[in-house]
């Protein structure tokens, strides 16, 4: 059973959680995010860490609010789909270093695609392949200039 402490402590911490989803519409605050004087980042990574340990009740909780349980899933999704805004907007995948939209870093994003493309899952490496990104930059901009 939880200390009396415990129970304080993590709904001090589903309290920061939801202070914070609802200025940034989301929940996945940096690691070493402080809302207040709460430790919101720590907080969320040992929820994540502790996931299989964590009742029911407070899971339920965290899922209602929108808990990411999985930071690199989420961060995946949302640059792929900063990556279509792009190419219905620009026309292609050729994302300038100096590209701003929101707080994406897009431009790195894309540039990681293309030099992990072998690490990457296959579910992945298929989304990617299915929108015609282009792979190799270099060997698109040769056969232009033919």
């Amino acid at each position: 059973m939880a200390s009396s402490w415990g129970n304080e402590r993590w709904e001090q911490g589903f309290a920061a959680l939801s202070k914070f989803r609802a200025r940034e519409r989301h929940c996945c605050p940096s690691r070493h995010h402080v809302e207040g004087n709460f430790k919101l980042g720590q907080w969320v990574s040992v929820q994540r860490y502790r996931k299989d340990f964590l009742p029911a009740k407070r899971k339920r909780r965290l899922d209602a609010l929108g808990f990411v349980w999985d930071w690199r899933d989420y961060h995946w999704e949302r640059n792929f789909a900063a990556l279509l805004k792009f190419k219905r907007q620009k026309g292609h995948f050729y994302v300038s270093t100096f590209y701003k939209d929101s707080n994406f870093k897009l431009a790195w994003w894309v540039a990681t695609q293309r030099r992990t493309k072998n690490e990457m899952s296959p579910d992945r490496r298929a989304r990617l392949n299915k929108i015609a990104f282009v792979w190799n930059v270099r060997v698109v901009e040769r056969g232009a200039q033919r």
